[in-house]
C-alpha cells in the first residue's frame, strides 16, 4: 500500500521524470507509455479515489457510531483515516496539480502530496501489520492476548506507529525545488535526491515499507488462514452449543477471515510496486519502468479503496451494525408514514359517521 519514492511518476512526465533515464525516442514506445498514463491517470485513478474516500467515510461512521471499540477494530478507524487522506491528496494530484504549472500547486506537489502521502500510505501498512501481528498472536496465544492487548495499550501501538513513520518520512519533504517563473514552475530534484545518501535511504524504505511487510503478511496469513480452517473443523467436531461461546467463537473468526482478505490484497498491491522499486534501481528500460509503476500504483489506490467491501463481504458484524445504523433510520422513516396515513384514515372514517 505504500507509494514509494516514485509516487511522483503519477504527475506528467515533463513535470516530474527526474529519472537518469531519458524520455524513449521512439515515437511507438512512447505513445504507448502515454497511453497507459492517460488512463491510470485521467481514469482509473480518480475514480477509485472518489469511491474510496466515500467507502472510508462510511467505515468510519459505522466504526465509531456503531461502538466498535474492540481494539483489533480500533485499527480499522486509524487504518479508515490514514487511507482516506492518502487518496484525498492524490484525487487532488491527478486532477488538479499535475495538471497545472502554477506556483501554489507544484508548491503542493512538492511539499505536500509527494512527501505526506507516502506518510499515510506508508502508516497504512504498517498499521496492517500492526493488526495482522495482533491477531497472529490472539490465534496463537488467546489467553495470553487476551490479558495484553487492551484498547489503550493498541492506541499506544497505533501512535508508536505513526510517530515512527512521520519521522521516516522526514527526508522526502527535502526531494524537490521549484524551477520557473511567471506561472511556468516545474519540479527539480534537489542535491539530497541526486546522492548517494538518499539511496541509501531509498533502498531502507523499500526494505522496511515493502519487504519487511511482505514477509509478515506471507508468515502471519499463511498460519491465520491455517487456524481458521482448524478451528472450523473443530467446531463442526465437537459440535459447541453454549450459544454466547459460539457467537464469540464466530465473531473472532470472521474478523480473522476479513483480516486474511485485507492481508491478501496488500500482498498484491504491494509486491508490484515491490518490483518495480528493485527494477528502477537497476535502471531497467524507461517504458517498462513507468508502465509498471503506473500500474503499481493504481494497484495501491485501490487496496486503498476497497476495505468497506472486504468488511461487508466477510464481516457480519460490522454489517449487523451498518444495517442497524441504517436500516433502522429507514424502517422509522416506514413506521412514521404507516402512523401518518392510519390517521389519516381515521380521521376520515371519524368525520364521516359525524
Amino acid at each position: 500500500m505504500i507509494m514509494n519514492s516514485t509516487i511522483v511518476t503519477m504527475t506528467t512526465f515533463n513535470d516530474s521524470d527526474v529519472s537518469s533515464e531519458t524520455y524513449p525516442s521512439s515515437n511507438q514506445v512512447r505513445d504507448e507509455v502515454d497511453m497507459v498514463a492517460v488512463i491510470c491517470n485521467k481514469y482509473i485513478g480518480p475514480i477509485l479515489c472518489v469511491a474510496g474516500v466515500f467507502g472510508n467515510i462510511l467505515n468510519l461512521i459505522i466504526l465509531i457510531r456503531g461502538r466498535l471499540n474492540n481494539p483489533p477494530y480500533f485499527y480499522l478507524k486509524a487504518l479508515a483515516v490514514t487511507d482516506m487522506c492518502a487518496l484525498m491528496l492524490s484525487f487532488l494530484h491527478l486532477m488538479v496539480s499535475s495538471r497545472s504549472t502554477l506556483y501554489e500547486w507544484k508548491f503542493f506537489d512538492a511539499y505536500l502530496f509527494f512527501p505526506l502521502v507516502n506518510f499515510f500510505t506508508a502508516s497504512s501498512v504498517w498499521l496492517t501489520v500492526g493488526v495482522t501481528i495482533d491477531r497472529f498472536l490472539y490465534v496463537k496465544a488467546p489467553l495470553w492476548a487476551r490479558a495484553q492487548f487492551s484498547l489503550n495499550r493498541a492506541k499506544v501501538r497505533i501512535a508508536i506507529i505513526l510517530v515512527a513513520t512521520i519521522f521516516i518520512t522526514v527526508p522526502r519533504f527535502l526531494c524537490f525545488s521549484l524551477v520557473g517563473a511567471t506561472n511556468q514552475y516545474h519540479l527539480y530534484p534537489t542535491s539530497f535526491r541526486a546522492s548517494h545518501n538518499y539511496r541509501v535511504y531509498d533502498i531502507v524504505c523499500i526494505a522496511l515499507f515493502h519487504v519487511a511487510p511482505l514477509v509478515i503478511f506471507a508468515f502471519c496469513n499463511s498460519y491465520l488462514i491455517y487456524a481458521v480452517h482448524k478451528a472450523r473443523s473443530i467446531r463442526k467436531e465437537y459440535d459447541i452449543r453454549n450459544n454466547k461461546e459460539k457467537d464469540w467463537q464466530l465473531d473472532q473468526r470472521r474478523f480473522t477471515i476479513t483480516l486474511i482478505s485485507i492481508v491478501l490484497l496488500s500482498i498484491i498491491a504491494i509486491l508490484p510496486s515491490t518490483i518495480g522499486d528493485f527494477t528502477r534501481l537497476l535502471h531497467i528500460p524507461f517504458s517498462h519502468y513507468h508502465k509498471l509503476r503506473h500500474i503499481s500504483n493504481m494497484l495501491l489506490l485501490l487496496n486503498l479503496s476497497v476495505n468497506f467491501l472486504l468488511y461487508c463481504a466477510f464481516n457480519k458484524r460490522f454489517v449487523r451494525v451498518m444495517k442497524s445504523m441504517f436500516g433502522g433510520g429507514l424502517i422509522k422513516v416506514k413506521l412514521s408514514i404507516r402512523r401518518t396515513k392510519s390517521s389519516r384514515y381515521s380521521r376520515t372514517e371519524t368525520n364521516m359517521y359525524m
